[in-house]
């Protein structure tokens, strides 16, 4: 393994195990803020985690702007956890849910670009009966 993926290998564990603590924090002896605050850790390092992985490996530049949205996408969402409840709290949400809708089309796009065969013209004679 390379070590200048160690750094991040270790951030993407940890926000894993955040991840973890975040399932245990649902005990009724968490206070909500608290609950907030640990539901934004894990996904703001997955996000910087992901962000920095993606500009040490170097894609090209559209699968790496993609990529960078989704590692945005994760702060952003990270940061709506610990906004009140409100109308900023809700646009938030709303552009989180649009990035990702829009990542997993373009993901959708990808793979029946890669799995399916290209569609192929209907013959002449069948256009034509139809």
């Amino acid at each position: 393994m390379p070590t200048n993926t160690v750094p991040i290998r270790s951030l993407m564990t940890t926000a894993l195990v955040f991840a973890g603590l975040l399932l245990l924090s649902n005990l009724s002896l968490i206070s909500d803020r608290l609950h907030a605050g640990l539901s934004s850790i894990p996904l703001a390092m997955a996000g910087v985690g992901y962000a920095v992985l993606q500009l040490r490996v170097g894609p090209p530049r559209g699968i790496l702007f993609k990529r960078l949205l989704l590692a945005a996408t994760f702060v952003i969402w990270a940061v709506d956890q610990l906004l009140p409840s409100g109308r900023l709290a809700t646009l938030i949400g709303d552009v989180v849910i649009a990035a990702y809708v829009l990542d997993l089309f373009w993901l959708s796009q990808e793979q029946a670009r890669d799995v399916l065969p290209p569609a192929s013209p209907r013959p002449a004679s069948l256009t034509e009966r139809v």
